[in-house]
């Protein structure tokens, strides 16, 4: 399992790291993970007025001045390749992404409900996925094996996104999205289809965020 741990500016901007996740390989990920540690502090950069004294504002530290010029190649590349990411995701990625979270979805029912259904089984979640996406019209999702590819390269990092979703559906739950996101990541690793003993999602192909305080 890989840990990524998330600052306060980077827990505000989740939806960053969730176009992060649709790049197809783990390796792809983690590389689109720092693009976006960077975009996030190119955002957070806009509230410092880095030159400017006067008005009240107080002068920014030299060592902040100087982290600033010396890291803004790094931004500008960052920005560069985060056009990239975010284009694939808006013509591709974002759809695979959805059907995989859907699919997650419908495995973290079968666990709370304690059926604990097989994905890949004749009538299985998987064929039950397809058949709806046939119903209706859901492009790249009528074909089974299409269906299981995509789980197969997201099943990892769908608990993000299926957090997101939850607590935006409950939002006077009160409920930390990360927190959430880490009890759906350990129960979908956790668990296991009936009749098997082998865990739905594999601790070693998930990606789990966690929040670190900065004081």
């Amino acid at each position: 399992m890989t840990e990524i741990h998330l600052n306060e500016p980077e827990l505000l901007s989740l939806e960053l790291f969730r176009v992060a996740l649709s790049e197809p390989t783990e390796e792809a990920r983690l590389h689109a993970i720092d693009v976006m540690r960077h975009e996030v502090s190119g955002l957070s950069l806009e509230s410092f007025p880095i030159f400017k004294k006067g008005d009240g504002q107080q002068q920014n530290s030299p060592d902040f001045v100087h982290w600033v010029a010396e890291t803004s190649a790094d931004r500008r590349e960052a920005a560069h390749q985060y056009a990239g990411i975010a284009q694939r995701y808006q013509k591709k990625n974002e759809r695979k992404l959805n059907v995989a979270e859907y699919i997650g979805k419908h495995v973290w029912q079968t666990i709370q409900e304690q059926r604990y259904q097989g994905v890949q089984v004749p009538g299985g979640i998987l064929e039950q996925v397809r058949n709806v996406a046939r119903e209706l019209g859901v492009t790249g999702a009528k074909d089974e094996d299409t269906v299981r590819k995509i789980w197969k390269s997201y099943r990892g990092v769908v608990h993000l996104g299926m957090a997101m979703d939850f607590c935006e559906d409950h939002p006077r739950s009160g409920l930390n999205v990360l927190h959430v996101a880490e009890r759906i990541r350990q129960g979908l690793s956790k668990h296991c289809p009936k009749g098997t003993s082998k865990p739905y999602i594999e601790p070693s192909e998930q990606i789990s965020f966690l929040y670190i305080s900065e004081c």
